[in-house]
């Protein structure tokens, strides 16, 4: 299957996470079934102003293995966002400009969830990095900021010229709280003539199937979901097949063990992101309480590695 022509294993996408979706944990998504997958969010004021960056940028590490893969960016600047995509969109299959977080570090600044504020200033930002990209430009909204103004703000990107647009069903004022608004999506998918992706509230294999029929959206995105379950991405596949497969408390530390040799063959071994991964992995497994204390108590990598080992050895 394709998306935007860009060809795709699934319908279901790993969505762009801060501190979350580096090049390991995208690497094991992508193992476990993941169709596409997204960055964290890059600043395109910080590479518009000093390229010389872009080298150094752990944010940007890629492989061909884990292809395709998408760059997010954020700001608020049209003619920033477009010099930051010309720098670096060939290492990426498409270039996705980030117009729905709701973090208060985005939303301070005008860039974020604050730009659906101004969604004419979406609009130009489309239009600035489409003139210059070869690659496909697509852009991750809310409905709106405190009520849905998503139709009115498709409209725009769409005529601007993007690609796609991926939908958080929820509204920027709502944080992560509440439910997703599925029938707000189903309804610009109707009226829309470029691709809509769902995201929001698909935490098993039978939510993803079941929100992609009710939207009518051809993908789908999950986030919190693979945050805390990578392997989701093998669950949904299995719900295809018919079959109710769950990660068992195991799998989900292979998965971690696996995360954590991954950081370190692409030397992106890091004590704070390692103790974030480990609370999100661990929640549900058997056990849990005591790996998550020991593993917040450790002092560096190192001691991060041997409780691993010695919780296979448990």
């Amino acid at each position: 299957m394709k998306f935007c022509n860009i060809k795709v294993s699934s319908p279901f996408f790993l969505a762009p996470m801060a501190a979350i979706t580096n090049l390991p944990f995208r690497l094991l998504c992508k193992e476990y079934g993941a169709g596409m997958e997204f960055t964290e969010m890059v600043n395109a004021t910080h590479v518009a102003r000093k390229p010389e960056i872009v080298e150094t940028l752990r944010e940007l590490k890629t492989c061909r293995e884990e292809k395709p893969v998408a760059l997010q960016l954020f700001g608020n600047n049209p003619t920033e966002f477009a010099k930051a995509a010309v720098l670096l969109e060939k290492k990426f299959e498409m270039v996705n400009v980030n117009a729905g977080c709701p973090a208060t570090n985005e939303t301070k600044i005008g860039s974020g969830a604050a730009l659906l504020r101004k969604p004419e200033k979406i609009a130009e930002i489309v239009r600035a990095t489409k003139a210059v990209c070869e690659k496909p430009v697509s852009v991750k909204i809310r409905l709106g900021w405190q009520r849905n103004d998503s139709p009115e703000i498709c409209k725009l990107i769409e005529k601007a010229g993007a690609d796609a647009i991926i939908v958080h069903a929820r509204l920027a004022g709502q944080g992560y709280s509440g439910k997703a608004d599925w029938s707000a999506v189903k309804f610009l998918v109707k009226n829309s003539g470029i691709p809509i992706v769902y995201n929001g509230d698909i935490n098993d294999g039978k939510s993803a199937w079941e929100l992609l029929e009710k939207t009518g959206c051809e993908f789908a995105m999950i986030g919190r979901g693979a945050m805390q379950n990578p392997l989701i991405f093998k669950e949904i596949e299995e719900f295809k097949k018919g079959k109710e497969w769950k990660a068992s408390s195991k799998e989900r530390l292979n998965a971690f063990e696996e995360y954590f040799k991954l950081c370190g063959e692409f030397n992106l071994l890091d004590e704070a992101n390692l103790k974030i991964i480990a609370m999100q992995f661990s929640k549900g497994i058997q056990g849990a309480r005591k790996l998550r204390e020991k593993i917040m108590k450790a002092k560096n990598v190192l001691e991060i590695g041997k409780i691993i080992a010695e919780s296979f050895q448990a």
